[in-house]
């Protein structure tokens, strides 16, 4: 296995590519509804679903600049999910990434106009890739499916509608639940990053199965960590005032606790990493992102 990757400074730069991008991309005019697209997107932000694609895309021995156009349209799809969360219908949040929420800075409507445009530009931004048109074609249908109203979509309205209901069930049902909106609202995104810059790089089936296993499992995981930040973690690190707790939503940390619910990630950790075996050598960078979703403090 080759050596290990310097993670932080390979994310910051990895990063620092896609804001470039995102920079390009993004409208240029005046308008509220492009100063608010720009507001949210550029507001900081791990990148790690436009990175995700990057990264897949290179096993299949794409280049970052010709997929570019679809990581930085999931980047989009994702912003619009956090500029619609936090309005005060959803998640009513003041602040994303330390800074005051869309709604906050331009008012619910603009926030929900900017919403809509980004991810209706999410999939016009991905026929710029360089790829065939069928494989864009494919990708354009995987974003779909899963932000859709069976993927992303779904697990934000069971997460939103079942809150302060979620103690009236058994625990089965509760799990059964959990897991499906750890799936949706989550892992669906993550998959979707993989398996679009894999598609547009000409994968094979069994490469594609593979990163589907391995982002469905950091997905959970990942989720399963946001859990307990966002009871644990310093607010300042995350930018953001509310929490599930507050609004009473079914998580992990809720259904579990802190200790059986870090064990759970750990076990999914595993899991995804056992996936990405058949990568060989190029495996590396999968395996550490895979433990950096239950060891990061934000």
């Amino acid at each position: 296995m080759q050596n290990k990757i310097e993670l932080k400074k390979y994310l910051a730069k990895k990063a620092e590519y896609v804001n470039a991008a995102l920079k390009e991309f993004l409208p240029k005019d005046n308008s509220i509804i492009s100063q608010g697209m720009r507001y949210s997107v550029l507001s900081g932000g791990k990148r790690l679903r436009p990175i995700f694609v990057i990264l897949a895309a290179g096993l299949f021995g794409g280049k970052a600049k010709d997929i570019m156009p679809a990581a930085c349209a999931v980047e989009y799809l994702h912003t619009y999910s956090l500029v619609h969360d936090d309005l005060p219908a959803m998640d009513n949040d003041d602040l994303r990434r330390g800074m005051p929420t869309n709604h906050k800075k331009f008012g619910d409507a603009v926030a929900i106009l900017c919403g809509d445009a980004l991810l209706t530009e999410s999939f016009n931004l991905i026929t710029k890739s360089k790829s065939s048109e069928k494989n864009i074609t494919e990708a354009i249908k995987i974003l779909a499916a899963y932000s859709g109203h069976k993927g992303m979509i779904a697990g934000q309205a069971e997460d939103t509608l079942e809150a302060e209901k979620w103690n009236e069930k058994n625990k089965t049902l509760l799990e059964q639940k959990l897991k499906f909106i750890q799936l949706q609202k989550t892992a669906a995104l993550i998959v979707a990053s993989l398996k679009m810059g894999a598609v547009l790089s000409s994968a094979d089936k069994a490469g594609l199965k593979a990163l589907e296993t391995y982002g469905t499992n950091i997905g959970i995981a990942f989720q399963i960590t946001d859990d307990i930040l966002d009871v644990y973690a310093d607010k300042k690190l995350l930018g953001k005032k509310g929490s599930d707790a507050k609004n009473d939503k079914l998580t992990a940390l809720s259904l579990y606790g802190k200790e059986l619910a870090k064990k759970k990630a750990g076990e999914y950790i595993k899991k995804a990493k056992k996936a990405v075996l058949i990568f060989g050598n190029r495996s590396e960078i999968f395996v550490q992102l895979a433990d950096y979703m239950t060891n990061r403090s934000y």
